[in-house]
């Protein structure tokens, strides 16, 4: 019987070796010793009088120096892990490691890995080309990658090019891969809004209302909301202590931590801060559709491994323990944080030259939750269905759309496909619909994963 976590490892580590190989492993060394000292010198020192959260190491998305630690630590250095952000990045690793053979033998794959590797630019638009390559070589297709600003068009002007040549039979096309931003700068500014009203919030709770969870809605946009207003209405909430209170820009639901569950387990064992498990103790459940913060007063910490080790701080025991649940849903917020990918699909037409046919994929995160998916998916209906590709090659615009789910000892992914086609039977091209999709990867038809989420939810 097959291994799944060594079918695991071994894709994760293939990811690594591709990428370490064409920087070198000596240039790795470097670079890894510089990225590992950062992290020591962040986690150096730790107030147990302060909230321990802030105070750890939190990694950039936008850094392939971490995704290529991620990969080397993957299941052989269990004491180091930031268990969010690796388990986002595991699926891409094991999608383009399963095929690291055969990427590193596609022609000009070098100049993507280079640009990448540079790290000053966008390294995860690199990585969606690599598995967007890795995609086609799946279904069966040759793959080339197409050199910036090498295609000469029939008008003669300088145009962009696409990113790949895909060979299929009879058949070649273009292919241009857009990936959008994790976030909108909209979503940006509110959770750096909610970071400053979480400080102060947070603070407050473990001294007024310790052991607790707080639900919150705004109704206004989370900038136009003082950290005064919400204390305010915390305090309202615990006073109350049951039901949810509400004013004319947020509402709160206050409850109490499951405070025996929560110490009897760390009476057996130790938790790292900032994990799923952490998450699944304070809160009850682990959701990826929402937005949640917390803040503990750790009792006291171990750094368990040998002193090369690092990203390993557990807590033995907590002191006090708060957390807060938040949404926005001013018209305002849903229709900045919803937004659809016309302009990418645009984009992406107009650098597919006009000799051959071409697809465009887009490729986003579904991090802003189950209503923003509902408002953009609509979005993207309406917009895209009503663009005017008539004057080009391109067959269709697929876009997908994929969550991470961290669990307490494991972790799942989801890939919604949407396609919008100018051919009849677009899909006939793909025996395989899903990017990150391993050999038995589970294909459900006419849902998305967000309707899937909502669904769970309402049964649970």
């Amino acid at each position: 019987m097959v291994d799944v976590r060594q079918v695991e490892r071994a894709r994760i580590k293939a990811f690594y070796k591709l990428l370490v190989d064409r920087l070198g492993a000596d240039v790795w060394a470097k670079r890894r010793a510089v990225f590992v000292e950062r992290i020591r010198e962040k986690e150096s020192k730790i107030n147990l009088k302060m909230p321990i959260e802030p105070q750890l190491f939190s990694p950039t998305d936008g850094d392939i120096d971490w995704y290529i630690l991620v990969a080397e630590l993957a299941h052989d250095f269990p004491y180091s892990d930031c268990a969010y952000s690796s388990r986002r990045i595991y699926p891409y690793a094991m999608a383009i490691g399963a095929l690291a053979q055969l990427v590193w033998k596609i022609p000009n794959v070098e100049g993507v890995l280079d640009k990448m590797l540079a790290n000053n630019t966008k390294p995860e638009t690199q990585i969606f080309e690599l598995l967007t390559a890795s995609f086609y070589l799946k279904n069966g297709y040759e793959v080339s990658f197409i050199p910036e600003n090498s295609i000469v068009w029939p008008d003669g002007k300088p145009q962009r090019s696409p990113d790949l040549l895909v060979k299929g039979g009879d058949m070649e096309m273009y292919v241009e891969c857009k990936r959008a931003d994790k976030q909108t700068k909209y979503s940006h500014t509110e959770e750096e809004a909610w970071a400053t009203i979480w400080g102060q919030l947070g603070a407050q709770m473990l001294e007024v209302a310790p052991w607790s969870v707080v639900d919150l809605t705004f109704h206004e946009q989370v900038s136009d909301v003082t950290a005064d207003d919400v204390i305010r209405m915390v305090e309202l909430a615990a006073k109350r202590g049951a039901g949810k209170v509400r004013e004319d820009s947020i509402s709160a639901e206050i409850r109490g931590i499951d405070r025996a569950r929560l110490r009897r387990h760390y009476r057996h064992n130790n938790v790292r801060p900032n994990s799923p498990q952490h998450e699944l103790l304070v809160f009850g459940d682990m959701d990826s559709n929402e937005k949640r913060s917390i803040a503990t007063i750790a009792e006291s910490i171990v750094r368990p491994g040998t002193s090369d080790v690092f990203l390993n701080i557990f807590v033995e025991d907590v002191a006090n323990c708060v957390a807060a649940q938040w949404r926005c849903d001013h018209a305002i917020s849903l229709e900045r944080r919803s937004r659809h990918f016309k302009g990418l699909a645009n984009d992406g037409v107009t650098q597919i030259p006009p000799d051959k046919p071409g697809i465009v994929h887009v490729w986003y995160e579904t991090v802003e939750g189950v209503v923003i998916e509902e408002v953009r998916s609509g979005k993207n209906n309406a917009n895209i269905s009503e663009f005017d590709a008539s004057g080009t090659s391109v067959m269709g615009v697929l876009i997908h759309g994929v969550n991470y789910y961290p669990f307490e000892d494991d972790y799942e992914w989801a890939e919604t496909v949407q396609y919008f086609a100018r051919v009849p039977d677009l899909m006939r091209l793909y025996q395989h619909s899903l990017m990150l999709a391993g050999d038995k990867a589970l294909e459900v038809e006419d849902i998305t994963h967000w309707e899937q989420d909502k669904a769970s939810k309402a049964i649970d």
